[in-house]
Formats: C-alpha cells, sequence, structure tokens
C-alpha cells in the first residue's frame, strides 16, 4: 500500500464529510492552544501508528506476492 494512497483516501474522506472536518480542526486548535503537550502527545501517536500500518501493509504484501510466486514454481 503505497504512502500516497493513504493520504487521498483521507483527503477524500474529509471532503465527503465536512462537518466531521470542521469539528476535527476545530478540536486540533483548541488542544494546539490550550494544551499543547496533550496535541504534541496525541499528534506523536498517531504518526507512530500510521507508520505501523504502512510498515505492516508494506510487509503483508511483500509476503503475498512472495506467496504468489512460491505457488507458481511449485506448478
Amino acid at each position: 500500500m503505497d504512502v500516497f494512497v493513504i493520504i487521498d483516501s483521507v483527503i477524500s474522506f474529509f471532503q465527503e464529510n465536512l462537518l466531521i472536518a470542521i469539528a476535527a480542526g476545530a478540536v486540533c486548535v483548541y488542544l494546539l492552544f490550550q494544551k499543547p503537550k496533550t496535541f504534541f502527545t496525541m499528534l506523536f501517536v498517531i504518526l507512530a501508528l500510521a507508520g505501523m500500518l504502512y510498515i505492516i501493509s508494506n510487509v503483508a504484501s511483500t509476503g503475498a506476492g512472495y506467496k504468489k510466486t512460491m505457488i507458481q514454481k511449485v506448478e
């Protein structure tokens, strides 16, 4: 899974759900100005989880491709 596919899906979600995008933006701005430590902690956790999701999806797709070549090699 490519990073740009994830970014495109997030952008399309926020474009289709404008109220959720406005609410999420308002919460982010509130946390940034009122509780910056909480904001940056949440930002770090979200980025870490996104990175792990990217690594897992990349490894899974590589494993699926390797499995397909092994099956074709046996036949």
